[in-house]
């Protein structure tokens, strides 16, 4: 069983996703295993969020290009919401657009007196 495979069922079995979601997960990763997409892309989105000056994240999300297509119409809302409840506006779209192209290198890079969010394509 491949680590995005466990992934998925340890996010269900902690209730942060439903069975539905989970299906629909299990079903995409499959698919991509199938067309080979999985070895073709290879690329990562990579979150890391540092507080207080902290040189060790306090988030470091590592998402495989395919999943992170894949899971973006579910959590879109959700990020933006969060992020404008602490005064961080984002672009979604800008982050959207660089995971569907998948350009290596930084998409956002927000730095805000000692707390930091990056946000990258490697």
């Amino acid at each position: 069983m491949t680590e995005e495979k466990v992934r998925i069922l340890k996010m269900l079995e902690e209730g942060k996703i439903g069975t539905e979601d989970a299906a629909k997960l299990l079903d995409a990763i499959e698919k991509s295993e199938d067309n080979g997409e999985h070895a073709k892309v290879g690329k990562t989105l990579k979150i890391k969020v540092y507080e207080n000056d902290s040189t060790r994240p306090k988030v470091n999300l590592n998402i495989p290009i395919g999943w992170s297509k894949f899971l973006m119409p579910f959590v879109e809302s959700k990020i933006q919401d969060k992020l404008k409840a602490k005064g961080v506006d984002i672009d979604i779209d800008k982050i959207k657009e660089e995971m569907e192209h998948a350009h290596v290198g930084k998409i956002i890079d927000i730095d805000d007196g000692g707390d930091k969010v990056e946000i990258y394509i490697e």
